[in-house]
């Protein structure tokens, strides 16, 4: 029988050396669970990483982060995204935004609402917005 180690505390996980690939830094970033760290970083990936598909998958991960902010800028990541690469998986992301679109928090529908704009002109998708009052 095997016995694993206990998952390393959040203060535990050293922070990465400068200049690291940016999937070892968002790796340590999700363990450490910082959101001011995962809003910076999340816009790394969505601006500057050519792994699309990993970028997504991020994004869409960050989308149910416990931090409004953290979910915020995932969504707006889907943005970024759509602008640099001219495609995302419709699948993975329209329901993403589309609930971001309905959050009860302002900032998520703000994020999501420029997500949708920057996909809609990007990707020609369409989404279902709430009717404002």
């Amino acid at each position: 029988m095997s016995h694993r180690s206990p998952a390393p505390a959040p203060d535990d996980i050293p922070m990465p050396l400068p200049g690291a690939p940016v999937e070892e830094r968002f790796e340590g970033a999700l363990l450490r669970d910082d959101p001011f760290e995962l809003q910076d970083l999340i816009a790394e990936v969505a601006l500057e990483s050519d792994a699309r598909v990993w970028a997504e998958c991020c994004c869409a991960q960050l989308t149910k982060h416990r931090s409004a902010e953290v979910r915020g800028t995932a969504l707006r990541g889907f943005g970024h995204l759509a602008r640099r690469f001219g495609i995302l998986d419709p699948n993975r992301v329209r329901r993403l935004i589309e609930n971001g679109l309905h959050s009860q928090h302002e900032f998520v529908r703000s994020e999501a609402e420029s997500a949708a704009d920057d996909v809609e002109t990007f990707l020609a998708w369409h989404f279902d917005r709430p009717t404002k009052p």
